[in-house]
């Protein structure tokens, strides 16, 4: 009978068999437009994402070192019917069709909030305090106005605010704030704008005052 011998073929045949039958120069390049591509796409989620400031920019508005009791100013909730709760705003005035914050924008609203009762000298505290402002982000609306012959984009804020003491709800109310800036001046401005006039409103209101004085 006669014996057949089999060969075992070793696994590094094919990459050898690859080096030899593409050329290097192929090789190289598809590794160069690899790195490109990822490059791009990394450039791209950055310029994506906008930055907020969130320090109020209108100072002290009234003075609330005086308050009743302290008061705590809870995380904002965000029921917008969004699919990354860092969209500001979609369509075609968002660059790329898409307007998206680096965080999420019911935190940078809490956060704003924050920053201007602390900027009036509140009398703010943890889960301890006296008082919970509680809020909910409900909407943001973009629009392309026109302000004296200047195409601007103006964002409205849409809210409600709860200042709850214990487990009562003593005042509430649904507070919007708007931004308009030149089109040219983007999203981070019209949101800032939108932000300080949304605050304003609290701030101002002798209802609100008068529970927390």
């Amino acid at each position: 009978m006669t014996q057949l011998r089999i060969k075992a073929t070793p696994p590094f045949t094919f990459w050898v068999f690859a080096k030899k039958c593409i050329p290097a120069r192929a090789i190289r390049l598809a590794s160069v437009l690899t790195a490109i591509s990822a490059l791009a796409v990394g450039s791209v989620s950055a310029q994506s994402e906008i930055e907020i400031a969130t320090a109020f920019s209108g100072g002290k508005l009234t003075e609330l070192s005086g308050m009743k009791t302290t008061l705590s100013v809870q995380p904002f909730a965000d029921e917008r019917e969004v699919s990354d709760p860092r969209v500001i705003f979609t369509g075609e005035l968002a660059d790329g069709g898409v307007a998206m914050a680096s965080r999420p924008l019911a935190e940078i609203v809490g956060e704003a909030m924050h920053s201007a009762f602390a900027a009036s000298d509140a009398r703010l505290a943890g889960d301890e305090a006296g008082m919970r402002l509680a809020g909910t982000l409900v909407a943001i609306d973009a629009a392309l106005v026109d302000r004296a012959g200047v195409e601007s984009l103006q964002l409205t804020l849409r809210t409600s605010i709860q200042l709850v003491e214990g487990t009562r709800i003593v005042w509430q109310t649904n507070l919007f704030g708007r931004g308009t800036v030149p089109l040219s001046e983007g999203a981070a401005a019209a949101l800032s704008k939108a932000l300080d006039r949304l605050i304003e409103e609290l701030l101002i209101d002798d209802y609100f005052l008068a529970e927390i004085r």
